[in-house]
């Protein structure tokens, strides 16, 4: 198996830079999401009917039409409060189902998480202002080498200052609010199916989401073609779909922050080749010996 290099690491580092500066990927599943503050809700209908004929041009202006859609999406966001981009996606499918409107014939799943995924690069969906928490899982800048490092926060000392300890070196540092990001349940499936059990990863009892060992996104490379090398099964969408591993929201985000999800269909597609990384192995060992409640 190959080990990660250099440049995957500064790809991470550059995309996490990014994503705190408010550009990067969208969200993933778990990761909080809601409308933009300072936004009207007139602006933000209009987009949504954007990005909804942009997916499907020939929506047209009657009960099925994108701005009578992106309405719905609004008035259904606004009575069921998604608070997740799997919410979000599950809020337009439940709109599309009753205006009984296709947004891709083919693959209506795969339609309706561009569309929510749009909506995120357009910042018509954002973030909230993240809070850091005594015992969470973070990333923070380590003063030695001034890159992104997973941490865990052990006490808030005031002034928007807080002690972390980095658990690749066991290292205390104080560090500035500014330089610490809460690392949030990156997760790529399977968040509305969480349920309580023991982690395939650090062995904890947990609430755990299913991690597909070859992620979602990059099923196409795959469907009916050629599994990863070493993989054995059909290369099927039901196969695909349930080939992998359930483990805790922390382990979860832990995988997703290892390298992209080409790479980890590629090098990571099974639940030993994760454990034989030494990295995920120190996360591990950090991890099982937690008590509940620590992260």
């Amino acid at each position: 198996m190959v080990r990660q290099n250099d440049s995957k690491k500064a790809a991470r580092v550059a995309a996490l830079r990014a994503e705190s500066a408010g550009g990067g990927p969208a969200p993933a599943p778990l990761a909080a999401l809601e409308l933009r503050e300072d936004e009207t809700p007139e602006e933000a209908e209009r987009k949504i009917a954007r990005t909804l004929k942009a997916k499907r041009p020939d929506l047209g202006e009657d009960a099925s039409g994108a701005p009578y859609l992106a309405a719905s999406l609004l008035a259904y966001a606004s009575e069921k409060r998604p608070g997740s981009a799997a919410a979000w996606r599950q809020v337009l499918a439940e709109v599309l189902a009753d205006a009984d409107a296709v947004l891709d014939e083919d693959d209506q799943e795969d339609a309706v998480r561009w569309v929510i995924d749009d909506l995120c690069r357009k910042r018509v969906l954002v973030r909230p202002e993240p809070k850091i928490e005594v015992g969470a899982l973070v990333f923070a800048l380590l003063a030695e080498d001034d890159e992104w490092h997973e941490a865990v926060v052990q006490a808030a000392l005031g002034e928007a200052s807080f002690r972390v300890l980095f658990l690749e070196y066991g290292k205390p540092q104080e560090t500035a609010a500014a330089n610490i990001r809460p690392m949030e349940a990156v997760v790529d499936d399977g968040a509305e199916d969480a349920q309580e059990g023991k982690c395939e990863m650090c062995g904890q009892h947990r609430l755990l989401t299913f991690h597909h060992l070859i992620p979602k996104d990059t099923h196409p490379t795959y469907l009916k073609k050629r599994l990863p090398v070493g993989i054995e099964g059909e290369p099927t969408r039901g196969f695909l779909n349930t080939y992998g591993t359930m483990v805790c929201r922390h382990c979860h985000s832990v995988i997703h922050r290892l390298a992209p999800n080409d790479v980890l269909a590629k090098e990571y597609n099974t639940l030993q080749k994760l454990l034989d990384e030494p990295s995920i192995q120190r996360w591990v060992q950090w991890a099982s010996q937690q008590h509940r409640g620590i992260y």
